[in-house]
């Protein structure tokens, strides 16, 4: 069947999104999810929500740890996103199969990712179960952001099917 052929469904009509990894760790585990679905919620306090697959390994170790990261990867970063969005951490360890670089953060135990642009430590406010999916609510506790408040690389966004595009932001 041609793709033309699949009918549009209602999720495909929202995108692009944007593309963050979303970093969880639990005791000596940790892992990394490509997620799409990502936006903030509040300024003040600043709160954050994501989405993640109900069965996600990644899922497990938030309400494990009651913690997360959210780094936020640019175009640079594209094939370590899709390999971290398209494999299980329960297999393998993303960390070193994408070649990404975890770095200790200072107020979670979820490691940062040393190449992304940016990264937000959060603590969980809530979860709660969606269908397949799981809202996770999270207050940013501790920003690494750009020391000259500016992000020089394009960020990673996804036009949907996994196609991964970089925007520059100005």
């Amino acid at each position: 069947m041609a793709a033309s052929q699949f009918p549009i469904m209602f999720n495909d009509i929202m995108y692009p999104r944007q593309t963050v990894l979303v970093c969880a760790g639990s005791g000596e585990k940790s892992n990394l999810a490509a997620v799409d679905w990502a936006m903030p919620v509040s300024e003040k306090p600043p709160i954050v929500a994501i989405s993640l697959h109900s069965g996600s390994l990644t899922l497990d170790l938030i309400c494990s740890s009651m913690e997360f990261v959210i780094a936020i990867p640019t175009e640079k970063m594209r094939d370590a996103v899709l390999l971290c969005g398209t494999t299980s951490g329960k297999y393998i360890d993303k960390f070193s199969e994408s070649g990404l670089t975890p770095v200790k953060a200072k107020k979670v135990t979820a490691p940062l990712v040393l190449e992304a642009a940016a990264n937000l430590e959060c603590r969980v406010l809530s979860y709660n179960s969606t269908g397949d999916h799981s809202i996770v609510i999270g207050e940013v506790v501790e920003e690494h952001l750009p020391k000259d408040e500016k992000i020089e690389e394009p960020l990673l966004f996804n036009k949907g099917g996994k196609k991964l595009f970089g925007l520059k932001l100005d």
